[in-house]
């Protein structure tokens, strides 16, 4: 099984003491994730989905940085018009996902059909991998939103089928701004995390 491009260092997201209004002081030190989640995730298969998941993210930060917007000139299954971004995010989520040590199915809003990745694994997540990429090219803000369930939650192989929002052990909302941000799920709450945050 090859390794996921790319691993998240603990110093590549820092918590956020801010959301809509910024009211944090400046400090002499901020939290890191590994900081958050070793106090706040108890669960370290959880830990590496989450860390998995964020560097897929900031992958797609990335790519949004550099990528031509681009009409692919193909549709996904809901009939939405698929842009260039948003194949290459799709391509970062299932290459993260394929390569995942705990991941074992995958679904995207792109190709919404359950994949087997790991067979270890036991997750299954589900992904848009661009909400909003009708509006990139204007340069507004758009996201990535990832939902993760036990693969025991439903009912057949994948155990997602009859799964519901309250199986889900850890959702992940990005998004890309002039900073990236990501929203995590952990066990007593919501966190948010900047990508490549240097104070």
């Amino acid at each position: 099984r090859t390794q996921p491009r790319t691993v998240v260092r603990g110093d590549a997201y820092g918590a956020s003491g801010t959301s809509f209004y910024t009211t944090t002081e400046k400090q002499d030190s901020y939290a890191t994730l590994d900081d958050i989640l070793e106090t706040k995730c108890k669960d370290n298969k959880m830990k590496t989905v989450i860390c998995e998941m964020l560097g897929a993210c900031g992958e797609i930060t990335e790519a949004l940085r550099s990528a031509l917007v681009t009409v692919e000139g193909s549709a996904n299954t809901f009939g939405d018009a698929q842009l260039s971004v948003d194949v290459i995010a799709d391509e970062l989520m299932w290459e993260c996902a394929k390569n995942s040590a705990v991941v074992a199915y995958g679904a995207s809003e792109e190709e919404p059909e359950i994949k087997k990745c790991n067979p270890d694994g036991e997750y299954t997540i589900c992904w848009d991998p661009l909400d909003g990429s009708s509006i990139v090219d204007n340069n507004w803000a758009v996201g990535t939103i990832i939902g993760v369930w036990p693969s025991t939650s439903g009912t057949g192989a994948d155990g997602l089928l009859g799964a519901t929002g309250r199986d889900q052990v850890t959702s992940l909302v990005a998004l890309y701004g002039p900073r990236t941000t990501v929203a995590v799920a952990l066990d007593d709450g919501v966190y948010e995390f900047w990508y490549g945050c240097t104070p």
